[in-house]
C-alpha cells in the first residue's frame, strides 16, 4: 500500500472518531491504575491490547459517539469468543538541526500499521490461569525517498543511537506471534514464539514510542544487545506477592526484514545462537508491575557469524531499571547499565537514564528525559541527550505529541557538539 493509501484512510477516519460533545471517553495510557493479570510482557500484544480498552470519563474534549457500534461489537466479541482485537496507525515526522554532510538530508518521516489480535482459548470462563495466542501483523513504510527516523541518527545526522525507535522501513509482515499460558492461580507464565524482548525486560512505563518518548536515550539501555523479534521464549514466576523471576531466550538476531518475507523468526536459532536474558523485580502486587517496578536485568549474547558474514563477539551486562506512577500525575523513571560492548545491536559500554512523565486532566502528557552512555566505540567523547515530549489527547483515540531531541556530542558527527532534533507524532486507534 502506498504513502498516498495510508494517509488517505487517516483522513477518512479522523471525521468519524470526533463528535464535539461535553463529555469523552478516554484510552488510558501504560501507567493506567487499572492493571489486569492476564499479560507478562509490558509492551507485549496483550498488554497494548488492554491499554487500548481500558476508559475513563471526563469532560471538555471530544466524544466517540459515532464510533460506539463498533465499539459494542469489540466487547461483544470479547465476551462471547475471548477475542480482543486493534487497529492503529501512527506517523512520525523528524527534522534534525545537523547532518554529516551535505549529502544527508534532514528530514525523515514514515508511518506504522499494526493489526493486533489476541484470542483467549483456554480457561476464559474461570477468568485464571489463560492460554491467549497473540498476534501483531505490521506495516512500517519510511515516506517517499528518505530515510526512516529509526535510523536517522546513524545514517544521516550522527546521532549514535535510535532517534525514532521503531520507526522502521519494511513490509508487510507478522511481527508477533505467540501463545502465552499462566499456571497456579497467575503465579507462574510462559510465553513462547515469535517475541521482542524489549516487550518484556527493563521497561518503565513511559517508554511505548507510539505513544510516550521516541528517542532511544529515553527507552531501553543502550548496553543491551537488543535484536529483532524472533523465535524465542519467557517464562515468569512470582516466589512471592512482592517479587517476580523472568527468563528468556531468543534468535540473537531476529526477524531480517527483508522484502517478501512475510513471517521471519530468524535465522541463527537454527545455529543455537541465542540471546539470554534474567530479570529480578520487586512489585507491590502483580496488578501494579506495568507502572511500578524496580528490576535488575542480565543478559549474555555469543559469538557468531551474522547473516552478513561479519564476526561477532560475545556479550554481556546488566541493568538496573525503576520507574514509580504515583498521585495519578506522576511517573518518574531511573535507569542504568554496564556491558563489555560486544554484541551486533549493542551501542554503550555504560549508560544512564532519568526521566519523568506528568499526566494532565484529559490524560495529555509531558515527558522530559536525560541521558548519558559511554560508546562502545574507541577514542570518542561520552554522548548525552535531552527529550521533551507533550501528548494533546485529541479525543479517546486521536493522539498528537510534539517531541524535541538535543544530543550533546553526536558520536557519528564529531565535527559538531550537538545537534536537535523536532518531530510531529499523530496516531489513531481503533
Amino acid at each position: 500500500m502506498g504513502n498516498i493509501s495510508y494517509i488517505t484512510t487517516l483522513c477518512f477516519l479522523a471525521p468519524l472518531l470526533i463528535n464535539i460533545s461535553g463529555q469523552e471517553t478516554v484510552t488510558n495510557d501504560s501507567i493506567s491504575q487499572q492493571q489486569s493479570d492476564d499479560n507478562i510482557g509490558g509492551a507485549s500484544v496483550g498488554r497494548q491490547l488492554e491499554i487500548d480498552k481500558e476508559s475513563y470519563s471526563f469532560e471538555y474534549r471530544f466524544s466517540i459517539t459515532p464510533m460506539n457500534k463498533w465499539y459494542s461489537m469489540k466487547d461483544k466479541a470479547l465476551t462471547d469468543k475471548g477475542l480482543q482485537f486493534g487497529i492503529d496507525y501512527t506517523f512520525l515526522y523528524m527534522r534534525s538541526s545537523k547532518v554529516i554532510s551535505d549529502a544527508n538530508n534532514k528530514n525523515t518521516a514514515s508511518g506504522i500499521l499494526n493489526l493486533q489480535l489476541g484470542w483467549n482459548i483456554i480457561n476464559r470462563k474461570s477468568g485464571k490461569n489463560k492460554g491467549t495466542l497473540l498476534f501483531k501483523l505490521s506495516d512500517r513504510h519510511a515516506y517517499g525517498s528518505l530515510t526512516s527516523p529509526m535510523f536517522h541518527g546513524l545514517n544521516e545526522s550522527g546521532y549514535y543511537g535510535l532517534s525514532g525507535t521503531g520507526y522502521h522501513n519494511y513490509t508487510m509482515r507478522i511481527l508477533e506471534f505467540n501463545y502465552q499460558q499462566f499456571f497456579a492461580n497467575q503465579r507462574l507464565g510462559f510465553v513462547v514464539g515469535k517475541i521482542d524482548l524489549a516487550n518484556y525486560f527493563n521497561f518503565h512505563g513511559i517508554s511505548i514510542p507510539s505513544m510516550h518518548f521516541v528517542g532511544y536515550g529515553s527507552m531501553v539501555t543502550g548496553t543491551g544487545n537488543w535484536g529483532n523479534a524472533g523465535l524465542g521464549g519467557v517464562v515468569m514466576g512470582r516466589p512471592t506477592k512482592q517479587s517476580y523471576i523472568m527468563l528468556g531466550a531468543i534468535d540473537v538476531y531476529g526477524d531480517l526484514f527483508q522484502d517478501g518475507d512475510f513471517f521471519d523468526l530468524g535465522r541463527n536459532w537454527e545455529n543455537g545462537d541465542f540471546m539470554y536474558m534474567a530479570e529480578l523485580g520487586y512489585i507491590p502486587n502483580f496488578s501494579e508491575r506495568y507502572f511500578k517496578r524496580i528490576s535488575l536485568m542480565a543478559w549474555k549474547s555469543p559469538n557468531y557469524t551474522s547473516y552478513g558474514g561479519n564476526e561477532v563477539a560475545a556479550g554481556e551486562g546488566i541493568a538496573f531499571s525503576s520507574h514509580w506512577f504515583f498521585a495519578q500525575r506522576f511517573a518518574p523513571y531511573f535507569k542504568f547499565g554496564f556491558s563489555n560492548g560486544a554484541g551486533e545491536n549493542t551501542f554503550y559500554k555504560h549508560d544512564l537514564q532519568l526521566g519523568h512523565g506528568l499526566r494532565f486532566r484529559h490524560y495529555d502528557m509531558l515527558g522530559t528525559s536525560f541521558s548519558w552512555a559511554k560508546p562502545n566505540i574507541p577514542d570518542t567523547k561520552d554522548q548525552m541527550t535531552f527529550e521533551v515530549f507533550y501528548r494533546y489527547n485529541v479525543s479517546a483515540h486521536i493522539e498528537i505529541t510534539g517531541d524535541y531531541q538535543y544530543i550533546i556530542n553526536p558520536t557519528l558527527n564529531p565535527n559538531d557538539n550537538g545537534l536537535s532534533y523536532i518531530g510531529l507524532r499523530g496516531r489513531i486507534k481503533l
